[in-house]
Parts: structure tokens; C-alpha cells; sequence
């Protein structure tokens, strides 16, 4: 019997999203690194504060990165705290990588920033990032981080109405092999996930032989392209009761910052079929496709999946990991949509 159930006890409300985002970074104060400035030097810009709808205060304390340039294999390190709203680090053209070391911390104020206290979070951006710095020009790098909380769920963004979704449930394993074969034998068999995301693009498309098709698509947020910050998007995986710990420990981190891609498709033979692929560093985990089996989404007036509550109970899955290891079976899989 999968151990799904733990999971679904879990309520939408502990999934949230806050967001850093770099355009919190124009018009704030920042701190900015010491060293002399090469006139030819692009600004790279993190934002280190989020003020939420109610007066919330978010920040990102122990905020310590790590630069290094790809051109020359330098390494300088950059220390956030204290900070004043935003980090600015002047840094020679060329690509660099970003890496926000641990330690970190998301805090909360609710008494205008007198005191602050920790919230439970998930970094949603990949780390580290690579990022082309420009001369004379600032570029904006965001961490997106995803708050589980049990007072409703908020979405937390500068300028950009982003809500958090989540697809979560248990997964069976049937076979595995290589590092994961363990997880075929007893009680390894059954563990539970999560993945959070806020969603980037819903399209609605009608496939040549009828079939009406909602495809969702979900990422990490990358660093921008130039002195334009990127819309806000953020993406995390958990496992639980893993009883060997690889998945857990190894696979689920390795997703942050991926990207999520399924489809809910009405067939024209009355089923509504779901499929996807999640995708990590070097990870991947394939599920369908499947003929959503327990709780099947309404349709619309147009014939296409509404974007509701669904339970498929029976979806097939293999996953991937960096060693070509392989895991298959099934997953008990809900897409959990944003509270009305």
C-alpha cells in the first residue's frame, strides 16, 4: 500500500511562494561590494527584501555567494549582510556562475522590521546560476524562494501576480536498478512528493485528432538576458519517508530550479489523460501517459480540462538519476491548484 496518504494530509495552504525578485532592487538602497570599480564594469543586482501585501517584511539573511568567472576561473566570495534592500556587485564583462552558499536564511517581519523570524522555505532557483554580465550595464539575478506556511496561502512577488501551485502524492516502486535498486525491496517501495512551482504559462491547444489539451509549464527563474528583469517563476521538489535517503537527499535537491512541463488532454474517446516530466540537473522523472483514474477534472464549455483538483491513482513514472540508475511504477498524483 503506498504511504500517499501522509501527503495528502497536507492542505494547498502550506504551499506558498515568496520571491526576491531583482527588480525589488530599482529604487531601493543597496549595499554594494568594496573593491575599486573597472570602468568597463557591468553591475550584477540581487535583491536581498520583499514587502508582502500586508506589511510583511521578507529578507534574506547569512546571504553569503560565490562568484566565479568562467573566462579566467576566478573566485571571489560576497558577503550580503547587512544589507540595505539589495546587493550590487560590480564585476568585470563575461560569464560568471553565482552560487548562494548554505546558511542562508528567509526571515519575516510583521512589526515594520523592528524583529524578525525565520519561515520554513525552499529555494525555487537554480544554484548556482550562470549570468553574462554586461559593461556599463546592470543585469539582475533572482532567488526565488518557496514558503510553506499554515496561515493561507500568498503569493508574494514585485510588480508580477504569481500563485503557487503544487502536484503531490506517493510513489510506488515496481522495479529499480543500479544506485536506486534498493528502492524495489519492502518498505522502500513506497515513499511521497511534492513538487511546488509557480506556473509560467497555461496554454489551451486542439491536437489533430480532437483532443483538447491544457499544457502547463513551470521553471526555475535563470538569470536575465540584460538590464530587463525576467517575469518571477520558482520551482522545488520534496520527497518524504524515503527509508534509504538517495531520492530524498540527492534527487529532490538536484530539482531546484528544473522545469516542469505536463498536459491534461480530453481524448476524443471520453478519457482525460495526464502526462509530464520533471526536470533536475542531470535528473529526470517521466510520469504517464495515463488516463486520469480517480478524480477526473470537469470540462469546459469548449471541451477543454477545466485547471481544477484532479487524483490519478495510477500513473506510471520512471526516474532518472545522474548515474543512469533507473526507478519505475506508479504515482498517486493531485494537482493541488491556487485557493480561490
Amino acid at each position: 500500500m503506498s504511504s500517499d496518504t501522509s501527503i495528502a494530509r497536507v492542505p494547498l495552504s502550506l504551499a506558498a511562494a515568496a520571491v526576491l525578485t531583482a527588480a525589488a532592487a530599482l529604487g531601493c538602497a543597496a549595499g554594494t561590494s568594496d573593491k575599486p570599480v573597472d570602468p568597463d564594469a557591468g553591475q550584477l543586482v540581487m535583491a536581498l527584501t520583499q514587502t508582502g501585501p500586508h506589511g510583511e517584511i521578507f529578507r534574506l539573511n547569512n546571504a553569503v555567494f560565490e562568484i566565479i568567472h568562467i573566462d579566467n576561473g576566478s573566485t571571489e566570495f560576497f558577503d550580503a549582510t547587512p544589507f540595505d534592500g539589495a546587493a550590487t556587485v560590480n564585476l568585470a564583462p563575461g560569464l560568471v556562475t553565482v552560487e548562494l552558499l548554505a546558511g542562508w536564511a528567509l526571515e519575516k517581519s510583521t512589526d515594520g522590521g523592528l524583529t524578525f523570524q525565520p519561515v520554513s522555505s525552499l529555494l525555487g532557483s537554480p544554484n548556482p546560476n550562470t549570468i553574462r554580465i554586461l559593461a556599463n550595464q546592470p543585469v539582475f539575478m533572482e532567488f526565488a524562494f518557496l514558503i510553506r506556511q499554515t496561515d493561507g496561502t500568498l503569493a508574494i512577488t514585485l510588480g508580477v501576480d504569481v500563485s503557487p501551485r503544487e502536484l503531490a502524492g506517493g510513489m510506488v516502486v515496481q522495479s529499480a536498478t543500479g544506485s536506486l535498486a534498493g528502492y524495489a525491496v519492502g518498505g522502500a517501495r513506497s515513499l511521497d512528493f511534492a513538487v511546488y512551482f509557480k506556473l509560467f504559462s497555461l496554454q489551451s491547444v486542439t491536437l489533430p485528432d480532437g483532443t483538447k489539451q491544457r499544457a502547463y509549464t513551470a521553471f526555475g527563474q535563470q538569470g536575465s538576458l540584460g538590464p530587463v528583469p525576467l517575469p518571477s517563476t520558482a520551482l522545488a521538489a520534496e520527497f518524504f519517508n524515503d527509508d534509504i535517503g538517495t531520492i530524498a537527499g540527492t534527487i529532490g535537491p538536484s530539482m531546484t530550479g528544473g522545469a516542469l512541463t505536463y498536459t491534461v488532454s480530453a481524448k476524443p474517446d471520453g478519457t482525460v489523460e495526464l502526462a509530464g516530466q520533471l526536470f533536475g540537473r542531470f535528473t529526470e522523472l517521466d510520469f504517464g501517459p495515463n488516463a486520469i483514474d480517480a478524480i477526473v477534472p470537469t470540462l469546459d464549455a469548449d471541451g477543454f480540462p477545466n485547471d481544477e483538483f484532479f487524483y490519478d491513482m495510477s500513473a506510471p513514472f520512471t526516474l532518472t538519476a545522474a548515474d543512469a540508475s533507473t526507478a519505475t511504477g506508479l504515482l498517486r498524483i493531485r494537482q493541488l491548484p491556487p485557493a480561490p
